[in-house]
């Protein structure tokens, strides 16, 4: 009975990778088409994943609010879906902030129209990532495996009272729940990665600085400026001083030599 159930199971392995090669050389049609999309993305592209990014100017005091702005914007939206992946906020000598966030492209509409109306828009690009080889790979996976399950689980009732042959079947299902489990979030991934777009925003202060924060900021780096200065002095100083106590040393006795060649009689 081990012998026929190890068998089985190499059996069952390898009608699922049967499988899985005869599904690849067939076509399969795409899923449901994602909602409305960005103006400019391409009809009829169901597996695109699109990263949209946005540089904008603004006053140096209208930073820190349209950083706070954008933020609560995307927290909002729970219609769109929308999930703040990483901010940040420098309000130092250079005040720039950057947010990064994840929505429907409807919500992804709304965000670029704030953070437009609210600033001046310096650049904007998209990179798009076709994940249609992924996503078919997954859901051939995703099918082998249920699959392999349903034959295990079939061979699990037909085990009877053989304690070995159950305990074997019953640790290959645990194995194929962990890989399914894990092939499932994978696909939920790709899906998510298709069904809403990347937004990244760079929000700056430099196009609108006045005329005098390049002064300030110099009087304020001048004490930093001036010790780095002195530090730089000394390293040279450091390096210059050996080759400056040879030359003292070594010029007089090289003078000397040079007249005493110079005074020497010449031989007819």
């Amino acid at each position: 009975m081990n012998k026929r159930l190890h068998t089985s199971l190499r059996l069952l392995a390898m009608a699922g990778l049967v499988v899985l090669a005869g599904c690849a050389g067939k076509g399969e049609s795409g899923g449901q088409s994602s909602a409305a999309r960005l103006d400019g993305k391409e009809k009829g592209s169901e597996f695109l994943a699109y990263e949209h990014n946005v540089s904008v100017d603004a006053g140096e005091a209208q930073v820190r609010p349209l950083y706070e702005k954008v933020v609560a914007a995307c927290k909002a939206d729970t219609q769109n879906a929308c999930l703040l992946l990483d901010s940040s906020l420098d309000s130092g000598r250079y005040v720039h902030a950057r947010i990064s966030m994840r929505a429907k492209p409807a919500g992804i509409r709304k965000l670029v129209a704030l953070v437009a109306a609210e600033g001046e828009v310096t650049s904007q690009g998209t990179k798009v990532e076709d994940l249609g080889r992924p996503v078919l790979d997954s859901k051939k996976r995703l099918e082998m495996l249920k699959q392999y399950q349903a034959q295990l689980q079939d061979l699990e009732k037909r085990s009877g009272t053989n304690v070995d042959a159950l305990i074997k079947v019953t640790k290959e299902l645990a194995t194929v729940q962990v890989e399914l489990e894990q092939a499932t979030a994978a696909n939920a991934l790709l899906m998510q990665r298709i069904d809403t777009d990347l937004l990244n925003v760079a929000i700056s202060a430099e196009g609108k600085q006045s005329f005098w924060t390049p002064v300030k900021r110099a009087l304020g780096n001048f004490t930093d400026n001036l010790s780095e200065g002195v530090a730089n002095a000394i390293t040279a100083m450091a390096y210059i001083l050996p080759w400056l106590i040879a030359f003292v040393l070594l010029f007089p006795l090289g003078r000397k030599g040079w007249r005493r060649l110079r005074g020497a009689p010449r031989k007819d």
